[in-house]
């Protein structure tokens, strides 16, 4: 995450940058009903593992340790960062639907491929089998009518709708929360407009804090262009949300 020193304004900018870090946390979105979509998930697991434990009774009876094991590591490496693959997901799509659909599909692969897995940050390992399942999404159209859903009615995500991942303080007065809340909103809807890939970038590093070296290797590029491709974001994330309080001003 940057620090102060780090950042570097352009000529007649906010404080945005400092916005973006402020409320790194507290931009991410979370499915509604978060407990329905969790559930969902849970149920496929499951139904894999009873797929697995059914074709050989045999086998599934002298592996049932094993299977229990494995099973619990995937818990607890993997399904922690649901959330966090949601946010991915949504921001990809710019479609709630949709960063259900492929959240759902990428935990399956996830299963699947677990044994693969080789350690390092799981979350990272988890967030490239998820921009390959919106590769695929996106590739078979699956869009139709919901193709780049807004983000609530004013392009900012709904509360309402189960957007908000809300972290509040006890000290917070009524005034600060509203500040804070419209604060993150703005901040999702300024990302959720810029090109896709100046998208994934910034979420990754700026709202999951990833190093250089685990965005290249989710993206499949050189650290160079990964260094590059941030600090166009950053500037183009920059300049919309500048034009946006301009907007906001002259209105």
């Amino acid at each position: 995450m940057m620090t102060n020193a780090q950042i570097t304004y352009p000529v007649g900018s906010t404080d945005w940058m400092l916005l973006l870090a402020r409320h790194a946390s507290g931009t991410r979105i979370r499915p509604s009903p978060l407990a329905v979509f969790l559930g969902g998930v849970g149920r496929l697991l499951h139904l894999m593992v009873s797929e697995k434990s059914s074709s050989d009774p045999i086998a599934s009876t002298a592996d049932a340790t094993m299977q229990r094991e494995f099973m619990q590591r995937f818990q607890d490496m993997i399904v922690p960062h649901l959330d966090a693959a949601y946010n991915f997901a949504r921001f990809l799509s710019r479609d709630a639907d949709a960063a259900q659909d492929i959240v759902q599909e990428a935990f399956l692969r996830a299963y699947r491929n677990f044994e693969t897995y080789r350690g390092g940050d799981p979350r990272a390992w988890l967030f490239a089998i998820v921009r390959n399942c919106c590769h695929v999404w996106r590739k078979q159209d699956r869009r139709k009518a919901r193709f780049e859903q807004p983000m609530g009615n004013d392009g900012y995500a709904d509360p309402d709708e189960g957007g908000e991942y809300q972290i509040a303080s006890e000290e917070d007065s009524p005034e600060t929360e509203t500040i804070r809340r419209s604060e993150q909103q703005r901040v999702r809807a300024v990302i959720s407009r810029l090109p896709e890939a100046m998208r994934e970038i910034l979420v990754l590093r700026e709202l999951e804090d990833l190093s250089y070296r685990q965005i290249a290797e989710i993206i499949d590029a050189p650290i160079g262009t990964v260094m590059s491709r941030l600090a166009r974001a950053r500037r183009d994330f920059g300049e919309a949300w500048d034009a946006c309080n301009k907007s906001e001003t002259a209105g």
